[in-house]
């Protein structure tokens, strides 16, 4: 079974990488990210040189979740859609300089339709995902962004072989429950590739999405900066540079050496993927 989840994966990979070639240098959706995205330029400087904002040798006591992400884009994943938008839009609004970014509605606008779900029924889930995994690897190279994919189990997010351009980022599962006990929770063929985040926020929904999102906000947040303050102390402890503790320098470094799809073991620069 590994063997053959091996063999799909590695087809898969292939097959987005091939195919996204014509997307990957489509001037339409550089144009769209870079309208959506002007604010994350001009804010852009704090992660692009990989430097903190905190004085050599200073240790804060209690430092912010923008100082410990130092302009680290954040990947919002689920099955809902709308979730995902609304909490990028509330961690945009929360950490001043960020931009929000909508995957399915910038995946809309390249194709002149509403959004990612419009194109998936014209085209095909296959259309709707290969152009929402181009939208993804141009934003993986982006900072100060907070990015809501497209849910609903037919996106990007949902596939493994385009988490190689997420891990550019912090990857934040917003996994929603209907009110069952975990135990009876039926595991869905997402959920594998949703599991490659590294947090991961368990709700309850609702069908008030405002009271939903307030209430996964502070959740994020809590997860996010254990997330951040751990991976420091552990590099650390293994006498990391101080200008190399960060997780935020670790994923530039991913992004540098062209997000291979080695994290978070990253490889020598002369790696190449099979």
């Amino acid at each position: 079974r590994q063997a053959r989840e091996r063999v799909s994966a590695q087809s898969m990979a292939h097959c987005a990488h091939s195919r996204l070639a014509s997307y990957s240098h489509n001037t339409r959706t550089a144009l769209v990210l870079r309208k959506r995205a002007a604010k994350t330029r001009a804010a852009s400087k704090g992660f692009a040189d990989g430097r903190t904002n905190t004085t050599p040798g200073e240790k804060a006591q209690t430092p912010s979740l923008g100082k410990l992400l130092n302009g680290c884009p954040l990947f919002f994943v689920g099955d809902d859609t709308e979730v995902n938008e609304r909490v990028a839009e509330a961690f945009a609004e929360q950490l001043r300089g960020y931009t929000p970014l909508s995957t399915s509605k910038v995946v809309g606008e390249m194709n002149g339709v509403e959004d990612g779900d419009a194109v998936a029924r014209d085209e095909g889930e296959d259309a709707a995902a290969l152009a929402e995994a181009a939208v993804l690897e141009t934003a993986s190279t982006f900072v100060r962004t907070a990015v809501a994919c497209r849910g609903g189990g037919g996106g990007a997010a949902a596939r493994g072989a385009c988490w190689r351009h997420i891990h550019g980022g912090i990857g934040v599962w917003l996994d929603g429950r209907d009110g069952k006990p975990q135990a009876n929770r039926k595991v869905l063929p997402q959920d594998e590739a949703y599991s490659l985040a590294e947090v991961k926020v368990v709700f309850e929904a609702c069908t008030d999405v405002e009271v939903t999102t307030q209430s996964i906000v502070p959740k994020v947040e809590e997860a996010l900066i254990a997330l951040t303050t751990n991976f420091e102390r552990e590099s650390e402890k293994k006498g990391m540079p101080d200008g190399q503790r960060s997780l935020a320098a670790k994923k530039l470094l991913y992004v540098k050496l062209g997000a291979r799809g080695d994290w978070p073991e990253i490889q020598p620069p002369e790696w190449q993927p099979e």
